[in-house]
């Protein structure tokens, strides 16, 4: 299973990974861009469980 969330602003977002790092967990995918409106990243806390982090900049998506 894995849990998403979705953030606020791109430094809200940097802090989970850390956060869980600091405590016992692992950090799966670096905060990173995608598609150029996104940000996100994937980490697993202290008891395995996956979760996937986004901001999404809707300002910058591009319809199509």
């Amino acid at each position: 299973m894995l849990f998403s969330l979705g953030e606020n602003s791109r430094e809200e977002e940097d802090e989970l990974p850390l956060k869980a790092e600091g405590t016992g967990g692992s950090v799966v995918s670096r905060p990173d861009d995608q598609g150029g409106w996104m940000y996100g990243c994937g980490f697993a806390d202290p008891d395995g469980h996956r979760w996937n982090v986004l901001y999404m900049d809707r300002s910058k998506r591009q319809e199509g």
